[in-house]
């Protein structure tokens, strides 16, 4: 049974390798941002989603032995 340690290895590990093949949004400049806001265009909007899609919902990280972040 895979361990969830070595899940988050793992995702880590493809994120590391897809950034290093250039796979990864680009930053907005410092003078484009704004700052305190979750996104600053649709681009952002979507990479946000992509981003957020691919997380566990709390429940399954309970399921695997993790612990949730706490409500912020």
């Amino acid at each position: 049974m895979t361990q969830p340690e070595d899940l988050q290895e793992q995702y880590v590990t493809r994120q590391i390798r897809a950034a290093q093949a250039g796979e990864y949004p680009e930053h907005k400049d410092i003078d484009e941002a704004e700052n305190g806001s979750m996104v600053n265009d649709m681009e952002d909007l979507i990479q946000l989603g992509e981003d957020m899609e691919a997380m566990q919902p709390n429940r399954e990280d309970k399921k695997d032995g993790l612990l949730p972040d706490p409500g912020q």
